[in-house]
C-alpha cells in the first residue's frame, strides 16, 4: 500500500483522508477557485500551473487505483462524447495550417478532460461533493463582493459605465462565471436545512445576482434568466416549489431588476437600451462575423481549419464593414465548428444532451437531498453557459471552461453513484 495509506491528514467533517487523496481533493479545488481570481487564467503561465497540478493529481489517482484493492475507475458514459471530441481535435491537427496553435488548444482540452475525469471519479461521496459545491459557491460570492467593491470605487468614471467585471478582463466572461455559480448555490439551498446557513447562502445569492445585473452582459442575463426559470420549472414539477412561491419569486425578481434600472425612468432606459449597454461589438457587427465564420465552415466542412486557428483563418472571409482583427467568432458553436468541422456540433450536442438527461434523471429519482440539489445546480449551470455561448465565447476562457467540465464530471460521478 505504501505511504498513500499510512500518511493521513484530517479531512472535512472529521473524515480521515490518505495524504494522496487530500492532495487530489484540495489541488482540484484550488484549480477551480484560483483560476477565476487570476483574470480567468487567460495568461499562459497559469495554464502551465494548472497542467502541473492536474497532472500530479491524475498520477496520484492512477497510482492509488493500482495500489489499492477495490478502487476502480468510474465510467458514466459522458466520457464517450468527450473522447470523440478530443479525437476530432487530434484529427484537425493534421489539416491545421498552424499546428503549434492546435497543439496548445489540444493541450488545454486534454486538461479539461483530465479535470472531468478526476471530478467524476473523486467527488461522488457526500463529503467531497459538499467541499466541491461550497468551494465553488464561496468563490462566486467572494468575486461578486470584490467586484461590487471595485465597481463602487469607479462609480462616475468611464470604467464604471463599462459594467462590473471583478477579476475578469471582460464583464461578459465574469457574467458567464456567475451563471455557473448561481444555480449551484440555489441547488445547495435545497440541501441545507440550518436556518443560519440558509440565510448566509441567500445573502451570497443576492450578491451574485446584483453583480450579474451590474455586469451589463446581455448574453449573461439571457442565459441566467432562461436557465433559472427552467430550474424553477423543474423544482415545481418535483413539488419543491409551490405555485404561490413561484409567483412570489417571479414578482420579487421583476421588482428587483426594475429597481436597479430606476423606477421613474423605465421607458427612458428602454428607449436608450443600446446606448446604456454600449458594446464594442454591436449585434450587426456580430452578424457579419458570424457570416464570415459560416463561410469558413463552407470552405472547410470536414475537419475545419484546425483547433485554435480561427484568428488566422478569419481575415480572408471578413465581410464588408469589418475592420478589426477577431480572435473569436463570439459564438462558441460557430467558432468550434469552423475549427473542427461539421462533426463538432452533433458530438457537442450529444455531450450536452447526455449530461442534461443524466442530471435531470438524478434530480427526479434520487432520495438524497444533496444529490438532488447538486445535480440540478450543475445541470442548469451547464445549460446557462451554453445559452450564453450563442452570443459570446465563454468556453474559450480557461476558468469558465474548467468549471464547465468539472460540472460535467460532477454529473457523471453522481450518475454513477446513483446507479
Amino acid at each position: 500500500m505504501g505511504w498513500t495509506k499510512n500518511a493521513i491528514v484530517p479531512g472535512p467533517k472529521g473524515e480521515i483522508l490518505p495524504l494522496s487523496d487530500s492532495i487530489i481533493v484540495w489541488s482540484t479545488i484550488a484549480v477551480l477557485v484560483l483560476a477565476p481570481i487570476v483574470r480567468g487564467a487567460v495568461d499562459p503561465v497559469y495554464i502551465c500551473l494548472v497542467a502541473a497540478v492536474l497532472a500530479t493529481s491524475l498520477f496520484l489517482f492512477l497510482f492509488n487505483v493500482i495500489q489499492r484493492e477495490g478502487q476502480t475507475i468510474k465510467f458514466s458514459g459522458l466520457e464517450l462524447p468527450l473522447f470523440c471530441l478530443l479525437l476530432l481535435g487530434i484529427l484537425s491537427y493534421f489539416s491545421s495550417a498552424y499546428p503549434e496553435n492546435t497543439e496548445r488548444k489540444l493541450g488545454f482540452f486534454l486538461l479539461c478532460f483530465v479535470l472531468f475525469f478526476l471530478v467524476q471519479n473523486f467527488f461522488s461521496d457526500r463529503n467531497r461533493v459538499i467541499i466541491f459545491s461550497f468551494a465553488v459557491v464561496a468563490s462566486g460570492i467572494a468575486l461578486s463582493l470584490f467586484g461590487l467593491f471595485k465597481y463602487a470605487i469607479t462609480m462616475g468614471t468611464p470604467a464604471w459605465k463599462e459594467g462590473l467585471s471583478s477579476t475578469y478582463v471582460n464583464r461578459n466572461h465574469f457574467a458567464g462565471f456567475l451563471e455557473l455559480c448561481l444555480p449551484l448555490a440555489l441547488g445547495l439551498i435545497l440541501y441545507v436545512t440550518d436556518k443560519g446557513k440558509k440565510a448566509i447562502l441567500s445573502y451570497g445569492i443576492a450578491l451574485m445576482v446584483i453583480a450579474l445585473v451590474l455586469s451589463l452582459s446581455r448574453g449573461g442575463w439571457i442565459g441566467a434568466v432562461l436557465s433559472l426559470f427552467f430550474m424553477a420549472f423543474l423544482a415545481k414539477k418535483k413539488g419543491l416549489l409551490s405555485k404561490r412561491m413561484w409567483v412570489v419569486s417571479a414578482v420579487v425578481f421583476i421588482l428587483f431588476c426594475t429597481s436597479l434600472v430606476g423606477l421613474n425612468s423605465i421607458s427612458e432606459r428602454l428607449s436608450t437600451f443600446g446606448q446604456f449597454l454600449k458594446d464594442p461589438i454591436n449585434f450587426e457587427t456580430r452578424l457579419r462575423v458570424w457570416r464570415g465564420t459560416m463561410q469558413i465552415i463552407q470552405n472547410h466542412p470536414l475537419l475545419g481549419t484546425g483547433l485554435g486557428t480561427f484568428a488566422y483563418s478569419f481575415p480572408p472571409f471578413r465581410t464588408a464593414g469589418i475592420t478589426n482583427r477577431y480572435t473569436y467568432a463570439h459564438n462558441d458553436f460557430l467558432h468550434f465548428t469552423s475549427e473542427l468541422g461539421l462533426l463538432f456540433l452533433p458530438l457537442f450536442l450529444w455531450l450536452i444532451f447526455s449530461a442534461s438527461r443524466a442530471g435531470i434523471s438524478i434530480f427526479f429519482n434520487t432520495k438524497s437531498a444533496l444529490k438532488r440539489g447538486i445535480s440540478l445546480g450543475c445541470t442548469v449551470g451547464v445549460l446557462a453557459i451554453i445559452v450564453h455561448s450563442v452570443f459570446d465565447f465563454n468556453l474559450q476562457i480557461p476558468a469558465n471552461a474548467l468549471l464547465f467540465f468539472s460540472y460535467l464530471g460532477m454529473i457523471g460521478g453522481l450518475k454513477k453513484s446513483y446507479e
